[in-house]
């Protein structure tokens, strides 16, 4: 027995944490489990034949929706047939394989074959409770697809204040040219997940996680025009504070703040100038939120 909700839920953001937030205090009162259903791609995607990155990998969807304290979350893996079934098929789905004896969504959640099954449809909902949510004004018009063109713009202020916690990008740290290190910067090379969308390209002030610390760092995601490294996009990481071999080690990079645009410079002195600027004001940069 328990109360579902069911969406792609990438990013988790502030406006689904406000619907979980209602969802885990009805299941809570009624003594019911609270069940989130997501899908392991999303299902504009698959419904359009398209591919794209996105704010989480699934395995970060998961963890964050159950740090909002629902029980359980199952992921379906979304195809052709699942797309197909129609609403009354889709919750006898729920009800079979997550006990769904509520059903939680908000204003515009539409479920079933080309969304045609509504939470108001009483011939589809009949043998499950329905809740539809209302949000709080200030998130209503949070989506995952805005936070993912602000980031693709380099608005890291405003995807982090829809997303209500400092986007992040996880992976190994691999081999690079050592450009870095040669002119007193050393950097660390994110093999980020393709899954991820990159933040417009840019400097950042970051915060780099590695073997559970947590260092200041300037993070700089692009091309590297000032040497002529292609259109390969990199993600590099300059910790302020830390040295040390880190090749192998899995790092998690949060984006704070955004510094400047990513810039071709004339000459090494140039480039070498503006990455002490860069790091200086870093250093300098207070948010109470993060930095004291």
């Amino acid at each position: 027995m328990s109360v579902v909700t069911v969406g792609d839920f990438d990013g988790v953001h502030s406006g689904h944490k406000e619907l979980l937030r209602q969802v885990t205090r009805f299941a809570s009162e009624q003594g019911l489990a609270s069940v989130v259903v997501t899908f392991d791609r999303n299902c504009k995607d698959v419904l359009r034949n398209t591919s794209g990155s996105y704010l989480t990998t699934l395995a970060e969807k998961k963890r964050l929706l159950l740090a909002e304290g629902v029980d359980s979350v199952c992921v379906v893996s979304f195809d052709s047939t699942f797309a197909s079934m129609s609403p009354e098929v889709f919750l006898s789905y729920l009800k079979d394989h997550c006990g769904c004896t509520y059903l939680f969504g908000g204003e515009d959640f539409r479920f079933g074959k080309d969304g045609a099954g509504t939470l108001t449809d009483g011939s589809c909902v009949q043998d499950i409770g329905q809740k539809v949510v209302t949000l709080k004004t200030d998130v209503m018009k949070i989506s995952s697809s805005a936070i993912r063109s602000a980031l693709s713009d380099g608005l890291i202020d405003q995807a982090n204040g829809w997303l209500g916690y400092p986007y992040f990008i996880s992976g190994t740290v691999v081999e690079g040219k050592h450009l870095g290190r040669t002119i007193g910067f050393p950097t660390l090379n994110l093999n980020a997940s393709p899954e991820k969308i990159l933040p417009g390209d840019g400097v950042y002030i970051t915060e780099t996680t590695v073997d559970g610390t947590t260092y200041r760092s300037v993070t700089n995601v692009g091309v590297r025009p000032s040497f002529n490294d292609g259109m390969q996009k990199n993600v590099e990481t300059h910790l302020l504070n830390a040295n040390g071999d880190f090749y192998g080690k899995t790092v998690t990079v949060r984006f704070l703040a955004r510094l400047r645009e990513e810039r071709q410079f004339s000459d090494l002195g140039s480039l070498m100038q503006q990455l002490r600027i860069d790091r200086e004001q870093a250093f300098s940069w207070r948010n109470p939120q993060y930095f004291s």
